[in-house]
């Protein structure tokens, strides 16, 4: 026979923990109530409503404790009633009480006991709402006292305090344990991205360099399959060495990483070994010209040319330098190719770059291979 599936609490961590010690407050409050009730019972108007009171707040009291203790109470319509009825039985007091005691200086049937839904208000809903809270207890109790006293004022400055203090920490206490949740995901995650790491490692890379050797060795149409080997090999590779921006960074870029997961068997990345911070939109453009300007080594520089790939940080830009050691070009080719309208490396290299408010330098010449310097300001 299959158990119940576990109903999954509605609240959880640091808020759950503070709901249970609410639960506790009570119940010590109640107990002082209690006694009070007790002790007091021959000198009341009417006793016996004042122990239908006690047994009221006992059944009210254990009802808030056993859905705080489960995880139930964190609800708008479980606070709101606890504080209508505070509210009510703290009024009760008036036909129990002589009018000598309620105006002498004895304590109301709730007493301490009616702090509670103001904190389990503030638990909910923050410090307004712990303040709102407390203020209707507050007024129950001026309405027993049949106007201003200064016990009243004492009981309803206690009482706004309470809502807001706790109100004000069980904010920052919640927010507190999502970031340190949040962090212990991303460690994790990492944790998980660098298991598969090691993994690919040794399992996929491993074959795919062996492919790569074999095939170039064997030359012909192996050689073709060892080029495509290479390729995915170094794709792999900046892959798993790459690491994604946290989420709440993601208007940022680290350029750094995103140039070298451009690294691959022809193309040599060097870059700084701390982050290169960017602005998000600046640096998908600056990545999208280093890739057309990658693409048009593979198409024309020639098979075996290679690339390096520099980034450096200078005063307040940041300089990329593309340098192939491919077949070249006559100076004059650039200018040709706008005219005739072929704009490939006008606007998907210098016309990006200059968006940005940067500058874009080509130089080359036949057989001396190319070398497109961008420099762009940093915002």
């Amino acid at each position: 026979m299959r158990a119940a599936p576990r109903v999954a609490l509605p609240v959880t961590g640091v808020r759950l923990s503070l709901w249970r010690a609410v639960s506790v407050y009570r119940v010590a409050g109640l107990a002082v109530c209690l006694y009070l009730i007790v002790q007091w019972q021959r000198l009341y108007d009417r006793p016996g409503v004042g122990l239908g009171v006690g047994v009221a707040m006992a059944v009210t009291t254990g009802t808030v404790a056993t859905l705080a203790w489960a995880g139930q109470a964190h609800r708008w319509s479980v606070v709101g009633v606890d504080v209508v009825l505070t509210a009510a039985l703290t009024l009760a007091t008036i036909p129990v009480q002589t009018d000598a005691q309620q105006h002498g200086g004895m304590v109301t049937l709730t007493t301490i006991w009616a702090a509670g839904p103001t904190i389990e208000a503030a638990f909910l809903g923050g410090p307004l709402a712990g303040l709102l809270a407390g203020g209707c207890q507050y007024c129950a109790a001026y309405v027993v006292r049949a106007g201003y006293s200064g016990e009243t004022l004492y009981s309803g400055v206690l009482l706004a305090v309470v809502g807001v203090v706790v109100g004000t920490l069980v904010t920052y206490a919640v927010r507190a344990e999502d970031d340190l949740r949040t962090v212990a995901a991303e460690r994790a995650a990492l944790a998980e991205r660098e298991r598969l790491a090691r993994s690919i490692h040794d399992g996929v890379l491993q074959v795919l360099g062996l492919v790569h050797r074999a095939g170039r060795d064997e030359g012909g149409r192996w050689g073709a399959l060892a080029d495509a080997a290479a390729e995915q090999e170094a794709a792999l590779r900046g892959l798993i060495s790459s690491r994604p921006p946290p989420a709440q960074d993601a208007a940022v870029r680290d350029l750094a990483a995103d140039l070298r997961a451009l690294r691959s068997t022809t193309v040599t990345v060097s870059v700084p070994a701390d982050p290169v911070p960017v602005d998000g939109p600046q640096g998908r453009e600056i990545v999208a010209a280093v890739r057309a300007a990658l693409h048009n080594v593979a198409a024309h520089a020639g098979e075996s040319a290679r690339v390096w790939l520099l980034l450096e940080t200078v005063a307040d830009e940041v300089r990329v330098t593309v340098r192939d050691d491919g077949v070249g070009f006559a100076p004059t080719r650039l200018a040709q190719a706008a005219a005739d309208g072929r704009m490939g490396v006008s606007r998907s290299i210098r016309g990006r770059i200059e968006e940005l408010g940067g500058r874009c330098t080509i130089s080359s010449s036949p057989g001396d291979g190319t070398e497109i310097e961008m420099a762009v300001p940093l915002r």
